[in-house]
Order: C-alpha cells, then sequence, then structure tokens
C-alpha cells in the first residue's frame, strides 16, 4: 500500500485537487442558482467569463510556459520566472486596455459603480499573479498542500454567502475578491522558489513566445468567443433562455475543465518530460490513452443517463426545461474529449502554427453556424457545439496520430 501511495501520490492529489476545484465551481452556481435563478446564472457566468478574458492568456501562456521550462536545463530558472512576472503584467495590461476601449466595463449587464471597477480590476490582476503561485505548488508537486488551502477558501466563501444576505453584484465582487485576498496566502509557502532576475536570455523569451501565440490564439477562439455568443444569446433569446444554456454550458465546461486539468497535470508533463529526452512515440501513449477512452465513454454515459437529475442537484427545478440541451451538449463533449489528448500533445510539443489553425476552424465554424441559424432557436447553441466538436476531434486527431508516429 505504501509503496502504491509513493508511486501515485502526486496524481492522487491532483486528481483531489481537480475535484475540489470543480466543486467549489458547482457550488458556486448552485447558490446563484437558488438565490438569483436562471438570470443570476446568466450574470454570474458572463463576469466569470470577463474576469478570465484576464485570467486565461495568464495561465496559458505564463503558468504552462513556467511548469513546461522549470525541467529544461538549458533554461535558467531565475530568469523564467522574472520573464513570467513581466509577460503577466504585460498580459493583465493589454487585456484591461481592450475591454477599455471596447467600452465593456460600462456593460449594461453590470450594474457596478466606478467604486466597484476600482475594486475589481486589482483583485483581477492580483488573482492573474496567483496564477503563477500556483504553477509554482504543481512544479514543486506541493498539491497536497494547495488542496488544503483551497479548500478553507471555498468553505469560506460558502459559509458567508449563506450567512450574508449579498446581492449579486455583491456576490460577483465577493468571489473575485476572496480569491484574489487568497493569492496572497498561496504565496507565503512557496515565496523562496519565486527567485527572479529580470534580465532575460534570448533562449527563455522564445520558449514563452511560443505558448503566448497559442495562448493568444485561445483568448480569441474560446474566451472572446464565449463571451460574443453569450452577449448574441441574451439579445436574441434573453436572459431566461441563456441562464437554462449556460446551467448545461457550465456543467459542461466543469467536467471538460477537470479532465483537461487532470492531463495538464499527468499528460502534459509526461509529454513535456519525453520530449525533453527524445523518447515520444505514439506506442508509449497507447495504454494512456486507451484507459483515457474508456473513462471518459463511461463517464458521459453516466452524465446523459442522468442529466435531469444532475441539473436538479447542481441547480434548481426550474432548470429541468434545459434538459435537452443538455443531452445534445453530452453529445459535443463525447468529441470534445477524444481530441483533449491530442490538443495537449500539440501544446507540449510547441506546435504553434498547428495549435492556432485548428482553434481558429473550431471557433468560426462554431459562430458562424450559431449566427446564420439563430431562427432555429436557443437549440442552435447545443447544435453548434456538437458539429465544432465533430470537426475539430478529427482534425487534432489525424495530426496528433501523424505527429506521434513521426516523433523520435
Amino acid at each position: 500500500m505504501l509503496r502504491y501511495w509513493n508511486k501515485y501520490h502526486h496524481s492522487i492529489w491532483s486528481g483531489l485537487l481537480l475535484v475540489i476545484r470543480t466543486g467549489a465551481g458547482f457550488g458556486a452556481q448552485k447558490l446563484v442558482a437558488i438565490f438569483y435563478g436562471p438570470a443570476g446564472t446568466t450574470l454570474f457566468s458572463h463576469f466569470q467569463n470577463l474576469v478570465s478574458l484576464f485570467t486565461q492568456p495568464i495561465q496559458d501562456a505564463v503558468a504552462n510556459g513556467l511548469i513546461n521550462a522549470f525541467p529544461k536545463k538549458s533554461l535558467q530558472k531565475i530568469q523564467v520566472v522574472g520573464a513570467a512576472i513581466i509577460i503577466l503584467a504585460l498580459l493583465a495590461l493589454s487585456t484591461g486596455l481592450v475591454l477599455l476601449i471596447s467600452n465593456q466595463f460600462k456593460q449594461s449587464y453590470f450594474s457596478f459603480s466606478l467604486q466597484n471597477w476600482l475594486l475589481i480590476i486589482p483583485s483581477i490582476f492580483l488573482f492573474c499573479f496567483g496564477l503563477i503561485v500556483s504553477a509554482i505548488y504543481v512544479i514543486q508537486k506541493k498539491l497536497k498542500l494547495y488542496s488544503i488551502i483551497l479548500s478553507i477558501q471555498w468553505l469560506i466563501f460558502i459559509l458567508s454567502v449563506l450567512y450574508f444576505d449579498l446581492e449579486l453584484n455583491q456576490f460577483l465582487i465577493f468571489w473575485l475578491c476572496l480569491q484574489s485576498l487568497f493569492s496572497i496566502l498561496f504565496l507565503i509557502p512557496v515565496y523562496s522558489y519565486l527567485k527572479f532576475n529580470f534580465q532575460i536570455d534570448k533562449r527563455v523569451l522564445d520558449h514563452f513566445k511560443q505558448f503566448l501565440i497559442m495562448a493568444l490564439t485561445i483568448w480569441v477562439s474560446s474566451k472572446w468567443v464565449s463571451y460574443y455568443i453569450r452577449e448574441f444569446s441574451i439579445q436574441e433569446f434573453g436572459t431566461i433562455q441563456t441562464g437554462l444554456w449556460q446551467s448545461v454550458v457550465r456543467i459542461s465546461e466543469g467536467y471538460r475543465g477537470l479532465v483537461i486539468s487532470f492531463l495538464f497535470l499527468t499528460l502534459y508533463p509526461m509529454i513535456s518530460k519525453k520530449l525533453a529526452s527524445s523518447n515520444l512515440n505514439l506506442g508509449n501513449l497507447k495504454k494512456y490513452y486507451l484507459s483515457y477512452l474508456i473513462f471518459s465513454f463511461v463517464f458521459l454515459f453516466f452524465v446523459y443517463q442522468f442529466n435531469e437529475f444532475i441539473l436538479k442537484t447542481l441547480y434548481d427545478v426550474q432548470y429541468l426545461e434545459a434538459s435537452n440541451l443538455f443531452e445534445f451538449q453530452i453529445i459535443g463533449d463525447i468529441f470534445a474529449f477524444l481530441a483533449f489528448p491530442f490538443s495537449i500533445y500539440l501544446i507540449a510539443a510547441v506546435k504553434t502554427k498547428t495549435y492556432i489553425i485548428t482553434e481558429l476552424i473550431s471557433a468560426v465554424i462554431f459562430v458562424t453556424l450559431i449566427v446564420m441559424k439563430s431562427d432555429i432557436g436557443i437549440e442552435i447553441l447545443v447544435y453548434a457545439h456538437v458539429i465544432r466538436f465533430i470537426c475539430y476531434s478529427i482534425i487534432v486527431s489525424l495530426i496528433g496520430v501523424k505527429g506521434l508516429r513521426n516523433a523520435r
């Protein structure tokens, strides 16, 4: 038993950490469903999407680039951390500027005052810095400590929301600010690992450049697309219908995020390490992929069979109307699950151009179908999801298999 634990304890804590994150996310969604209804679900999702416009490129470019860089002996660690801090600052400021120019801070869907925004913006920046700190926990394999602190954070959040009678805007601000404050607490145990030097070697910059390009692609093809489509849906179908659809999307994103995160914590470091030692090929990943597929199909079959129960449990009885949408969403997720390991391979292998093209094709298919066929009704949102991931899984799988066969 001890031998098994020593061998797999990192993966076990990785899984537990992802369960905590996912459970906390669904817990927050449940509270919104109970206290604010489908319209609240729409606005909470939209606010989370607004925050992710800052955090997503930093997670994908800075945090993942940091994790990928540390095993490489050719890159100085203090320069890697220094580059990560610089890129984080530039990305956060650039995102803020884009949102300011596009007038998103005056978005009518939120009734935030100027004072609210003066609290929200610094909190977002602090939240972004916390992503670098999280990457250090992964690099140093301190996931047990990270899981404990994260559990305390979300316990405080849930108990506070249940105790205080918060308006929706207050709920949104508290959700963000608490996570930002905990970024400081997360920093304390790993402060000694964050030694940095701002005199950056060209090799370090080139390393992050590849991740930055891919991160900006995801920023456009995923986060901005989601932001735009949600606004489009609100205008076309209203906040109630959009909220029902968002309940399905949030559940789907929850378990898809859980799987992607687990792949990043397990498959991504494994591929990076094998690439660094020139020992990557299709054969040594077949067993992993087969186990992954079996788990994926069993899990999604379970979700499909009990989708009404899941909607009622995670949200409320009034969300059962979204059951038909959920069924089509799950069909699309099957193809998404098939593609995820190959997407991870493209990122780890830094196949930048290929990754950009596949992500953009996927986004264009999704947006075009929704805009051109919106007369179908709210169902077009899940129909487009299915078609998007059928096309994406075919393209990415073919490219991934070919790349792994040619890997030496």
